[in-house]
């Protein structure tokens, strides 16, 4: 690597004095040049994406040494996909299926209805309820299914207005959240 030339005096050391040659400018051109193309050849090579893959909310990026980075993929919120009026069965139950995957149902009866809940289903299953009528849905637990509502509150809607979703936690485990009925015996 050889010497630049320099003008004036500064932290590089002493200058020449005076203004530099022609040969010595571009000397000092040709040399900054090489310097540069010294480093550009000696870049190393990128490491590369092998392989991006996903696992419920995490997105895997893999490179080719086999680093791995996990980044949370952020989720939309739930937005049913299909309203419509649920009919009250003549035995007073209605039971979910995954066919009420994201389904929004409007109870418009007098009577009340049951819900009854799956011990199994798709992982991330919701199904809302809104009762629009006089009659209340009730959602009890079974020997298969708990159904997890607020303390202090029945397992069941609180009039008309009030809307309920269901959502599977785990085989045989259901949360409830919206408006439920509070427990005035306790």
């Amino acid at each position: 690597m050889a010497a630049l030339t320099y003008v004036g005096n500064g932290a590089w050391g002493t200058g020449k004095g005076e203004p530099l040659s022609q040969p010595e400018f571009d000397g000092n051109i040709w040399e900054l040049a090489s310097r540069v193309a010294a480093i550009l050849a000696d870049l190393p090579s990128p490491i590369e994406i092998s392989n991006i893959y996903a696992v419920g909310t995490q997105m895997h990026i893999v490179k080719e040494d086999a680093t791995e980075y996990v980044i949370t993929i952020p989720q939309a919120q739930f937005r049913p996909s299909r309203a419509g009026a649920l009919d009250a069965p003549t035995d007073g139950v209605y039971a979910v299926t995954d066919g009420d995957f994201n389904r929004y149902w409007r109870y418009a009866g007098s009577s009340d209805l049951t819900i009854e809940l799956p011990a199994t289903a798709t992982a991330d299953m919701e199904v809302s309820f809104r009762v629009t009528g006089s009659g209340e849905l009730l959602f009890p637990s079974s020997t298969d299914v708990t159904v997890n509502g607020y303390e202090g509150f029945l397992n069941q809607t609180a009039g008309p207005g009030s809307v309920v979703t269901c959502k599977f936690v785990a085989d045989g485990v259901w949360d409830l959240i919206g408006r439920l009925a509070e427990d005035v015996t306790a």
